[in-house]
């Protein structure tokens, strides 16, 4: 299986929930592994200072369209489940990580950057689409407050789109930013609400690939 994280705005996730739902899937027994597209190498980073304690997550580099395809099927024979770490790029890696993925993951803030990202998104979506028209595409809020009527108005506006929101919403919480510091998921950390998010995040997108095979 293959989960793809992608956006073409920097700042909204990818990198924290690539390496989020890799930990709850490495505690769940699934073998992980992690392929980051971004120059910044978020993930890659975290994947060296997490504990040899810890469950492994095998995490590597490609950020270039053609070696991301050529090498994921070879990755994907050693992994029960391989996460693409999206990067935020018109470019042509975007089209290939859409297309890739069994399921693919968009976080979304609630925000108008955000909000106003959607429209060039949408259009690589349309282009992916045209090369394989089963793209199981998802929205996430991230960041995302019951009690601000703006965070409503943005889930109520996103609702109207084609791409479905995904029923988990992941709230503004420090602990995702201490985790990820320490080389860790939340849920290997002390916020219990955090994990709970996490957890059902992870569930929810289980379900949805094996409603696939």
């Amino acid at each position: 299986m293959i989960i793809s994280i992608t956006s073409l705005k920097g700042g909204v996730g990818k990198s924290t929930f690539a390496t989020n739902i890799a930990v709850c899937l490495a505690h769940a027994g699934y073998k992980v592994a992690i392929i980051d597209t971004d120059m910044n190498a978020s993930s890659v980073h975290w994947s060296g200072i997490r504990s040899e304690e810890l469950p492994p997550i095998m995490v590597t580099g490609i950020t270039e369209a053609n070696a991301l395809r050529k090498n994921i099927n070879q990755i994907h024979q050693d992994y029960d489940i391989v996460i693409i770490d999206g990067t935020p790029s018109i470019s042509k890696l975007v089209s290939t990580i859409l297309i890739l993925g069994d399921i693919v993951l968009i976080p979304l803030k609630p925000s108008g950057f955000d909000i106003w990202a959607i429209e060039k998104f949408l259009e690589k979506y349309e282009q992916a689409k045209a090369l394989r028209e089963d793209i199981q595409a998802y929205f996430i809020l991230n960041e995302y407050q019951d009690n601000v009527v703006f965070d409503r108005s943005s889930q109520d506006a996103i609702k109207e789109l084609e791409i479905p929101i995904m029923k988990t919403t992941v709230k503004t919480r420090v602990a995702y930013k201490e985790a990820i510091i320490g080389g860790m998921g939340v849920f290997e950390y002390r916020d219990g609400k955090a994990k709970e998010e996490m957890v059902n995040l992870t569930n929810e997108i289980i379900a949805i690939l094996k409603e696939q095979s």
